[in-house]
């Protein structure tokens, strides 16, 4: 695709949400690759468990050390190299042959896609028009989900090849992250960042007074603007728990108490990602229209009546997928939400800085989510396990009713926080 004949918001777009495009697939393709890697590599319990979270724990690196760099150095200069990191090591996680070779290898290709987080939501959110902004930054997080039903269309290709079809998986996440390094080469650096920097003045512009408002990344840690942050990082945090802890394990809650085929399996992770998108695409009209608060609390309040409903009624078959696919659709509201508000609601001169710390918060959520949840099944039971992931939905839909605001169709200068 030539994006030279795109307007830069559209090719800004494209190339900032290939990177939750590659996210959904490498954290994906993992979930149902651990059947068969687990037997191959004599996994114990805790190795699988560290394996699964392994690029969630270097996200969490990734997210903080890129989100500061990005505010530092600029958006552009840093957009290119975090996927380069990405491929590199998705590549040599291909070809590993023992538990320490995956993980190293898993969590570096983490610190790349996490970096990715911070950069992207903040790219797309400086570049996109006022009156839709949402609809661009919900579009953006969307492609989480269509590169996870991509992993499972390879998963599905590459599995008659034998119980090693995975490294072939694995090595096209890696693959297809160049095409998209390359293309962000030629993006152009945030106007918005150049402004708060004083490097792009004229008629119109905001000054770096207006787009910084006097707030650097000290004042992150502190008063009003360290209370919103904390806030957000909780919320993001609570909703991780129960959607990562229970979004990477799809294939084996399938397998384990609906479908003895693995081709079934696939079949059902499928149309739980098609679940997904269609929750986003109902969302897209939700998010600009209804407003953020709207999107964000009915998609928590959603999350936590299904997983509470799924527990009392001990779901189990076939069941399973479409009440999967209904809980997705609904659990994107709240996760788009909860990613790109950050994105928001900070001011320039921390804004990549405080998503990246927001999203570092959300991927130890994730990680207790995802280490955790096996053992839950194990010794709780799976009703029981939905129940407790159920109870911290609610909680994140009680902080939010506190600490969100509402930032449809107004300029980010005019709703970011201040230190008054």
């Amino acid at each position: 695709m030539d994006f030279d004949n795109f307007s830069e918001k559209f090719r800004s777009f494209f190339l900032s949400s290939g990177g939750f495009f590659l996210d959904g697939y490498d954290l994906s393709v993992i979930s149902y690759a651990l059947f068969f890697i687990k037997g191959e590599m004599s996994l114990n319990a805790v190795q699988e468990g560290l394996v699964s979270a392994s690029s969630l724990m270097g996200m969490a690196i990734g997210a903080i050390i890129f989100g500061a760099l990005s505010d530092k150095l600029g958006r552009k200069k840093l957009m290119g190299i975090d996927l380069f990191f990405f491929s590199i090591f998705a590549l040599l996680s291909a070809t590993s042959n023992n538990f320490l070779e995956l993980f190293v290898s898993r969590f570096l290709l983490g610190i790349g896609v996490g970096g990715d987080y911070p950069i992207s939501s903040t790219v797309v959110s400086e570049f996109s028009p006022t009156r839709s902004r949402g609809r661009y930054l919900m579009g953006s997080v969307s492609m989480y989900w269509i590169g996870t039903l991509f992993s499972a269309f390879m998963n599905l290709v590459f599995l008659p090849t034998g119980e090693q079809f995975w490294r072939y998986s694995f090595a096209v996440g890696g693959l297809l992250a160049i095409p998209i390094v390359v293309g962000r080469i030629k993006l152009s650096e945030s106007p918005r960042w150049l402004a708060s920097k004083g490097l792009m003045k004229g008629e119109g512009i905001p000054t770096p007074e207006e787009e910084n408002k006097g707030v650097t990344w000290r004042d992150l840690l502190k008063g009003k603007v360290g209370v919103t942050l904390m806030s957000l990082s909780a919320i993001w945090f609570l909703f991780d728990v129960a959607s990562y802890g229970i979004g990477l394990y799809y294939p084996s809650l399938l397998h384990q108490f609906a479908f003895p085929s693995e081709y079934e399996t696939l079949y059902g992770t499928m149309l739980i990602s098609v679940g997904a998108i269609v929750g986003y695409a109902i969302a897209e009209v939700a998010v600009d229209s209804a407003g953020r608060r709207f999107t964000l609390m009915a998609g928590l309040g959603a999350m936590a009546f299904l997983l509470l409903l799924g527990g009392l009624i001990s779901i189990r078959g076939a069941g399973l997928v479409p009440y999967f696919m209904v809980f997705v659709a609904m659990e994107q509201w709240a996760g788009a939400v909860t990613l790109f508000y950050p994105a928001e609601i900070f001011p320039t001169s921390v804004r990549s800085t405080a998503q990246g710390v927001t999203t570092a918060f959300s991927r130890v959520g994730a990680v207790l989510g995802v280490f955790f949840f096996p053992s839950m099944v194990k010794y709780l039971g799976l009703s029981e396990s939905l129940m407790l992931f159920g109870l911290t939905s609610a909680i994140a839909l009680a902080v939010s009713a506190v600490a969100v605001k509402e930032t449809k169709m107004r300029r980010l200068e005019d709703i970011s926080v201040s230190k008054t």
